[in-house]
């Protein structure tokens, strides 16, 4: 069964980096969307978007009877909500155990209760930890920092919820880059875009440490794919989401940077060698929803540099920063 036009769709977490960008898309495709979110960042994001199809919950996902209300009568539910970091201390919640996995567990809860279909979570690449080579779904997590480690438990518990009316997906997507409506520069490509353009200096530890990368457009594109395809295709699997020629070290981001702003100095400090190499296998998004990204790190080194050139605030703001 694939979900049709109409459809009704609740985005949790939808004014932030990704929710901005997948909303709009969301609604060309005539879905009728609920933006459920507590505009921690401002909602910047989804003030530009003017459509009948379009409602937006300023709340907080802590509080299970809000989230009970908006997901009942819902036909899908993508959960992006998330707290990263020290800004934790900054959410009513306090608590990044709290918001990661108790509250996200209500939220899973009210989907089941509802009788929700289809469930969206958006993981991390970063449950694969400090490991090296290529990274299948299959390969053994082993998370290091407490959002890793929380993503993976959630992960856990929505996958294991799968039943025959409730079809759950996890993506595990990779550190995205690219321009949004609700910007990031907190993310490692777009910064360095913004210290070439505004500094004309990019500072790099670890010059030789991977990541893996994907386009917000990517993603926001992926799972939309994931929402339009048939269930048994999607139900309880697990997604990497990246993309296979971005797979690069820091040293070699930096250079393509420098490639757009030629008067960029680059400095690499002299710090203890991060080992971390893996690259992520996206062959089973590929095989089993069609899905594939094609937005290069070129495209998303310019884009981010017309975005800066005409910025209405500071681009060093904690507005643009979630860690």
């Amino acid at each position: 069964m694939q979900l049709v036009q109409d459809s009704k769709v609740v985005v949790f977490g939808g004014a932030g980096y990704i929710g901005s960008v997948l909303v709009p898309m969301l609604i060309e495709a005539n879905f009728k969307v609920k933006v459920y979110d507590n505009m921690l960042f401002g909602d910047a994001g989804l003030r530009r978007i003017k459509s009948n199809n379009l409602e937006i919950i300023e709340a907080d996902i802590c509080d299970t009877r809000s989230v009970s209300s908006v997901v009942n009568g819902a036909d899908a539910v993508v959960l992006l909500a998330a707290i990263i970091g020290h800004r934790a201390k900054d959410n009513e919640c306090k608590d990044t155990r709290t918001v990661n996995f108790l509250a996200s567990t209500s939220v899973l809860d009210a989907a089941i209760e509802h009788g929700v279909s289809r469930f969206i979570f958006s993981s991390t690449n970063s449950i694969y930890g400090l490991q090296n080579g290529l990274m299948y779904e299959t390969s053994i997590p082993e998370p290091v920092s407490l959002y890793s480690r929380l993503k993976l438990r959630m992960e856990e518990r929505i996958i294991n919820a799968r039943n025959r009316s409730f079809h759950p997906t996890a993506l595990r997507i990779a550190t995205c880059h690219g321009s949004s409506a609700r910007m990031r520069f907190d993310l490692v490509l777009n910064g360095m875009v913004r210290d070439a353009y505004c500094k004309n200096e990019i500072t790099i530890d670890s010059p030789e440490k991977v990541r893996s990368l994907i386009h917000v457009k990517d993603v926001a594109k992926a799972i939309l794919s994931c929402l339009s395809a048939h269930q048994n295709m999607v139900s309880g699997e697990i997604f990497n989401l990246g993309n296979s020629e971005q797979n690069l070290q820091l040293n070699q981001l930096a250079n393509i940077v420098k490639t757009h702003l030629p008067e960029t100095k680059v400095t690499m400090l002299d710090e203890e060698p991060d080992l971390t190499s893996y690259r992520l296998s996206c062959a089973k998004i590929e095989k089993l929803v069609g899905f594939k990204s094609e937005i290069d790190i070129e495209q998303s080194v310019q884009e981010t540099i017309e975005l800066l050139k005409n910025i209405e605030h500071d681009p060093y703001s904690l507005r643009f920063n979630n860690t």
